[in-house]
């Protein structure tokens, strides 16, 4: 469902905290429906990074920060197709530019957010190049960085402190998405300004929190459980012989990561549209409050 030009009204919902389940278990459904449309947009997706890659490494390192700044547009770009697959829509990878076709006003407000994500990025590598004298730095361009010969870069040794960087920044970066969770989606279907997605967003987070962490809690069994069960057929066949299926299986997850999110944003606000949201709450009938 892509936004309207007609006027929208937000009301924030109150959900129990196994709204929060119910998300997961949508987003694994909506997965199953078209499971090769999605994964083809994850291709789709990640061939992009990888351009952007190259690109830092042949043009100027600060190019990787458009990677941060396209976390907006997955996100909505996958919520997009969430919509779109119980619309019995075609998937279609023009769902990554859809937080861009909401008027100006989104389009200033997508960027804006994408903008607090690169910085956020830059500020992060920084404080972690500091920390770790530049050895994840030089490891990034040592594993983009093809020999003479023409041959695919090796792989080099993953340090401790090139591990702690990247924990790091992956942490700090995840604590900025928390107050910015619903801030995408609220700029693009229910049309607010940056400045008042974040706020709402927050305020929605704190009302609905139960449910919230309750999602969060879920999807981190969810990771748990498979690097669990990938530990379990790597000691009984060999990493090799299981490498393709984990990584088979890590993509399928963090699709139905981001799918579920579709759920989340529409049972915790009430959007007036031409066409009434797909909710869990509809779909599902959760225990009330």
């Amino acid at each position: 469902m892509s936004a309207s030009s007609a006027p929208v009204k937000i009301r924030l919902r109150s959900l129990p905290a196994a709204a929060g389940l119910f998300w997961i278990r949508r987003g694994f459904r909506t997965f199953w429906r078209r499971p090769l449309g999605f994964i083809g947009l994850w291709a789709f997706f990640t061939l992009g990074l990888f351009a952007v890659a190259l690109l830092s490494v042949t043009v100027s390192p600060l190019i990787i920060l458009v990677i941060a700044a396209w976390l907006p547009l997955v996100t909505v770009g996958f919520m997009q197709a969430a919509s779109d697959v119980l619309d019995d829509v075609k998937l279609r990878p023009s769902v990554f530019r859809a937080a861009f076709s909401g008027g100006p006003q989104a389009a200033r407000g997508t960027l804006a957010i994408m903008a607090v994500y690169a910085v956020a990025l830059a500020v992060l590598a920084l404080w972690a190049d500091a920390m770790d004298g530049g050895e994840t730095r030089r490891w990034i361009q040592a594993a983009l960085t093809p020999p003479a010969d023409g041959t695919p870069p090796a792989m080099p040794a993953v340090t401790p402190a090139v591990v702690s960087s990247m924990r790091f920044v992956t942490l700090g970066l995840t604590l900025l998405s928390i107050p910015l969770w619903y801030v995408p989606a609220l700029v693009h279907w229910g049309r607010q300004g940056a400045t008042q997605a974040v706020f709402s967003s927050v305020v929605a987070i704190w009302r609905t929190k139960a449910a919230f962490l309750t999602f969060l809690a879920g999807w981190l069994v969810v990771w748990i459980a498979f690097d669990a069960l990938v530990q379990l057929l790597a000691a009984a066949f060999g990493l090799e012989a299981i490498s393709l299926a984990a990584l088979t299986g890590q993509i399928m997850l963090s699709i139905t990561y981001f799918l579920s999110m579709w759920f989340g944003f529409v049972d915790t606000f009430e959007i007036t549209s031409p066409t009434p949201f797909r909710t869990v709450m509809a779909d599902d009938e959760p225990p009330a409050a």
